[in-house]
């Protein structure tokens, strides 16, 4: 959680975040969140799932800025690039 800006704007870092992929295919199989905000963002996680969400689909979706919610993003990013490389507010 230390990589989500509002996390950090909120001075509460505390947390992580995980998303299971199918390798091939990139299918999002399950995510699990503990830290602040977990009970709201989970909500978008658990539509993403219903609907067969690809990892992409994470990538490409657009949040408010800053949001928890953007920890989904993140966590879709890091499959393929180091999201500590990244700045604030681009893929």
């Amino acid at each position: 959680m230390t990589l989500i800006p509002r996390a950090a704007a909120i001075h509460d870092t505390r947390g992580i975040i995980k998303m299971v992929a199918d390798a091939n295919t990139d299918e999002v199989l399950g995510i699990s969140m503990v830290g602040n905000s977990a009970a709201e963002v989970i909500h978008e996680a658990a539509m993403a799932l219903r609907f067969k969400a690809k990892l992409r689909d994470f990538i490409d979706l657009l949040h408010v800025y800053p949001t928890m919610a953007e920890a989904l993003k993140i966590a879709a990013i890091s499959r393929y690039k180091n999201p500590e490389k990244l700045s604030c507010c681009a893929e």
